[in-house]
């Protein structure tokens, strides 16, 4: 019998209604892990290239890792897959939560959607059954509502629910998918796919755990984490703050973005800061599945103008500053509020802020004017403003359905593409974080084969003391030097392509990153015996590095067939110029050119033509991947869906 995973995985053809079951052997789940590389593999296999990301023919997934529902500390996540309506490449996004657990409990460790609904509909998985049911009533629902009405509809509140939300069924093209209104596969526009596809929600309710090879060891571990990790300075952080710490550090460093990135600094980040959260807006703290790092919050806020649904959770850095710093917008009632609405509407915050401020700018400039935006004046420091925009942009109403299309496309409709206002890479906007401060970051934005991404690999300043757990923490997986964080060296691009791989490994098992080293406390050798008691496999870190790199050589071959080349993988101009403000000010960290060179060796090192991208026939090979190269040498169109290695039976 299988530990770790059910063996299952459903397939779900909405346009005909027609459900069925593929049952992978164990070598499958061996290559893969699950997440992102189960996603990648049925994405590059089955469906015809070139296909519009929002057409019937899209193939996308929800996929667990082999970890996922293991219960010990950040097992929890899911990934989405699919192609992006926001950068038409490779797209992929990770929540955590409570679905990914709930979706396999209920009997499949993953769920791959094709075609396209008449009508709204929901997914609904229980016992290893599953049934498509009707969601005509809750279309255009808010999410808060919705989940309430399915779990009223099925009869139980213990029922998980995924789902997109009024943004995703206009099409958005950064609609995210939320489930337990708190959490979210939050990037690449996939509640737009959902909405493409009429499919409104996924609902889940499992049975038994799954089974684990050792679970006494698992319980010990479990027990012991959540008894120590309190104890570092990074655990004990995470609990008291989340993430909602980051504006002081990164404005004291200069790198907290401000007046779409023309700023990073502020002469009072303390007033978005963590402490002033934890003051005014925290009601207590939540965690995710078997969880004991407790790092998301539960906000109360009663105000005439921006009082919230406690039941939205509350914002974390990235919407902080999106919403707030990045708009001049320093006022965190203003900023929840903004998060409430993204919520509830199910709307990328990073994205939805991005777009604002570069609107903004552009009126600034003379670029549009109120002809262009129905009479609205924008400006930056608007926290009324910033909350209309943020409602007609879901809404998909005046101006607002221009925002939804994202700064790519404003930006070429408004012909400034090449100028530095457009701040995204493959069309996606840019994360919180400024590479001035952070070279790797700037490698993770300008590489990631889903556009611009905060989440592709651990941060510079975690390796920059020698002596930190830490940097220790990656000596396992070769790094031996320390580096500056601003530094571009060989060293740097080495550690970054390594990095990468090993935080793709976490994506696949399911893993979240602040439970495990080098952003976590949880030792690398600690993590595989973990990996190997759930799973009975006599597994190494190098076996999870290797399945780690099937999955982005998958995504790499995706984008290859796509179109996409080297010359998509550039940082936007204004991150070229001087520091603005904070330390270094008046500095270039680094060059255009050092940069570009650093892109080239790195392709060089993965073993991917450092023009195209595509993945050599030797790194194919060495990935046991030949069909890969089969298909891209032979021109395949894909969409052929055969059973590979396993078996396959009609849903009934």
């Amino acid at each position: 019998m299988p530990f770790g995973y059910t063996g299952k995985i459903l397939h779900v053809d909405l346009g005909r209604r027609r459900l069925e079951t593929e049952t992978p052997d164990d070598v499958f789940y061996r290559s893969y892990l699950g997440g992102r590389g189960i996603g990648y593999h049925y994405l590059l296999r089955d469906m015809p290239a070139h296909t519009d990301a929002l057409a019937p023919a899209n193939i996308f997934t929800l996929a667990t890792g082999v970890m996922t529902g293991v219960p010990i500390a950040a097992s929890c996540r899911f990934a989405a897959v699919g192609k992006s309506p926001l950068t038409g490449a490779a797209g992929e996004s990770e929540a955590a939560g409570f679905f990914g657990p709930e979706l396999k409990k209920a009997g499949f460790d993953a769920v791959v959607f094709r075609g396209r609904s008449e009508s709204p509909v929901y997914l609904w998985v229980t016992e290893g059954r599953a049934e498509i049911r009707d969601a005509g009533a809750i279309a255009r629902q808010g999410a808060r509502e919705s989940e309430d009405a399915i779990r009223a509809e099925l009869g139980s509140d213990k029922i998980r629910v995924a789902q997109t939300g009024l943004a995703g069924m206009n099409l958005v093209r950064f609609a995210n998918i939320t489930n337990n209104l708190g959490h979210f596969n939050g990037r690449n526009g996939f509640g737009a796919v959902m909405g493409s596809k009429n499919l409104r929600a996924v609902a889940a309710l499992g049975g038994d755990d799954p089974p684990v090879h050792n679970p006494d060891f698992l319980r010990q571990t479990a027990t012991d984490y959540a008894k120590t990790f309190r104890k570092s300075p990074a655990g004990d952080a995470l609990y008291v703050y989340g993430t909602t710490a980051f504006p002081e550090p990164l404005s004291a460093a200069g790198g907290l973005p401000v007046n779409n990135f023309r700023g990073s600094a502020l002469p009072d980040a303390a007033v978005i800061g963590g402490d002033a959260y934890n003051s005014l807006l925290l009601k207590k703290r939540k965690g995710c599945y078997a969880c004991p790092i407790m790092c998301k919050r539960v906000i109360a806020l009663e105000d005439p103008v921006y009082g919230v649904d406690s039941r939205y959770g509350g914002p974390e850095y990235e919407t902080i500053a999106a919403l707030g710093s990045n708009l001049n917008i320093l006022d965190l009632k203003a900023i929840a509020k903004g998060n409430e609405i993204c919520n509830r509407t199910c709307m990328d915050t990073i994205s939805a802020g991005m777009v604002i401020a570069f609107a903004c700018e552009c009126f600034e400039k003379g670029i549009i004017t109120a002809a262009d935006t129905g009479g609205l004046e924008l400006r930056f420091g608007d926290p009324l403003l910033m909350l209309k925009l943020l409602d007609m942009t879901a809404r998909r109403e005046g101006f607002g359905d221009l925002l939804a299309e994202g700064m790519a496309r404003l930006a070429a409709r408004w012909k400034v593409a090449d100028s530095d206002l457009c701040l995204c890479v493959k069309g996606q906007e840019l994360p919180m974080h400024d590479p001035r401060i952070k070279v790797g970051v700037g490698m993770s934005y300008a590489l990631c084969t889903a556009g611009a991404n905060h989440m592709n690999t651990p941060h510079d300043p975690s390796f920059v003391d020698p002596h930190s757990f830490a940097f220790k923490s990656v000596n396992a997986l070769g790094i031996h030097r320390a580096m500056p964080a601003t530094q571009i060296s060989n060293d740097k691009i080495r550690s970054f392509a390594i990095l990468e791989t090993f935080w793709r490994a976490l994506d696949s098992l399911g893993l979240c990153v602040f439970g495990f080293a080098p952003r976590g406390v949880m030792p690398l050798d600690t993590m595989v015996a973990c990996i190997r008691a759930a799973t009975g496999w006599e597994v190494s870190l190098h076996d999870l590095m290797l399945a780690a790199e099937r999955s982005s050589m998958l995504a790499r071959a995706f984008n290859s067939r796509e179109g996409f080349s080297i010359r998509d993988d550039r940082l936007p101009a204004r991150l070229f110029e001087a520091k603005p403000n904070g330390p270094g000010a008046g500095s270039r960290i680094f060059s255009e050119e050092a940069f570009n060179a650093a892109v080239e060796n790195y392709y060089a090192i993965i073993g991917c033509d450092p023009q195209t991208g595509r993945p050599s026939p030797g790194k194919l090979l060495e990935l046991s991947l030949e069909w890969v190269d089969e298909l891209l040498a032979g021109g395949s169109e894909g969409g052929g869906l055969k059973a590979e290695g396993g078996s396959w039976k009609a849903e009934g």
